[in-house]
């Protein structure tokens, strides 16, 4: 029973650890500080995973 409750406290802990921002330290927004931070460090966060210069209406298929 005990390694029964061991292996649900353990898959608990990676999963906070792994999808969490908290849990990884990892955040969204680019690292920023008084004396500069990384290029757009001022604008909003966006952590979409897609580029939002490229509009999908605009591709042909190879076609015109």
């Amino acid at each position: 029973m005990e390694i029964v409750i061991f292996c649900i406290v353990m898959f608990v802990g990676v999963v906070y650890g792994y999808y969490t921002v908290d849990g990884s330290g990892i955040a969204e927004h680019p690292y920023h500080d008084i004396y500069g931070g990384a290029p757009g460090a001022f604008s909003p966060a966006r952590a979409s995973g897609r580029d939002e210069m490229a509009l999908i209406a605009n591709w042909s298929r190879g076609t015109r």
